[in-house]
């Protein structure tokens, strides 16, 4: 009986010592993945023991170095000796630039006003001494010339995209459906101008019956009249009328103070602003004389200083 209690003993004692050593194994592992600058035994370390089985971290990976956006490769020897003026005046240095090597550099970052020049340089080298390594750096110097014009109209059209207040195409269409659209639009409004233009504006019409171009003008007058309302106020130099205006005003010293000096002659007057001016003289087409009249209306005020 006594034999069989110091067994159960011994096993007891067994299993202590092994739960200590496991115990203490934990603790001397817990200890190594503990902080260095967290002292064993300090608040800060029995604070870590609710990372039980967590307790190991990941060290923090090194932080990677910023690669430099700009190339750090350095220009050659050919590139440094360079005269500092030539990356100014380029054109200057036309001589230099046909015989410079181009071996190791980065042509994407040379200046654009210097990679116009280098490339005209390079071509005339070609074109002198037509070799296969002439030929080839002209190749190299223009592909990199076509690569920075392919990034700038790259650049441009999405610019123009994301940005459509700045595309011309928004304002003026480059379609055939668009031209269509915007020559109606661009007519509704040139109407609307001229139709208000008829209340305070109005064009005399200075004419003689013998004159053949007199008379063909008088019914391009009339029609500009019945379609704008614009008042046309015919004025007979010989004193006599024209089918389209039988019963015209009679010169009354007003051709000799105006200068008309041929017919047929069109002036635009806007008595409210004392503005008067000729607009033509000689035969004109109806599209061309509201063109006159638009235009002369729009500016106007460039001609009034003139006006005295």
């Amino acid at each position: 009986m006594a034999d069989v209690e110091v067994t159960e003993l011994l096993h007891v004692m067994r299993r202590i010592v092994c739960v200590l050593c496991v115990s203490l194994g934990c603790a001397l592992s817990v200890a190594q993945a503990a902080p260095r600058d967290v002292a064993p035994g300090s608040q800060d370390y029995l604070k870590r023991s609710r990372d039980g089985w967590f307790f190991y971290q990941e060290p923090p990976a090194p932080a990677e170095e910023e690669e430099d956006e700009e190339d750090s490769r350095p220009l050659p020897e050919s590139f440094k000796q360079l005269p500092e003026k030539i990356w100014s005046e380029p054109e200057k240095y036309k001589d230099t630039l046909k015989s410079l090597p181009i071996n190791g550099v980065d042509l994407s970052k040379l200046p654009s006003v210097f990679l116009r020049e280098l490339v005209t340089a390079k071509k005339e080298a070609a074109m002198d001494t037509p070799t296969v390594e002439t030929v080839k750096t002209y190749i190299v110097v223009q592909q990199a010339a076509y690569d920075r014009a392919s990034q700038f109209t790259d650049s441009y059209q999405l610019a123009m995209y994301v940005n459509p207040e700045l595309n011309y195409e928004s304002k003026h269409p480059s379609s055939e459906f668009g031209h269509r659209l915007e020559a109606h639009i661009k007519q509704q409004d040139e109407d609307h101008t001229l139709m208000q233009a008829s209340q305070y504006a109005g064009l005399f019409f200075f004419f003689t019956s013998t004159c053949p171009y007199c008379l063909d003008q008088s019914k391009i007058m009339k029609l500009f009249q019945d379609q704008y309302g614009m008042s046309v106020f015919p004025v007979s130099i010989d004193g006599t009328g024209l089918p389209e205006y039988p019963r015209p005003h009679v010169d009354n010293g007003m051709v000799e103070r105006l200068g008309v000096h041929m017919t047929p002659m069109v002036y635009l007057a806007i008595p409210e602003e004392k503005f008067l001016t000729p607009i033509g003289a000689g035969i004109m087409t109806l599209s061309d004389l509201r063109e006159r009249v638009l235009v002369i209306l729009k500016r106007r005020d460039m001609l009034k200083p003139q006006q005295g």
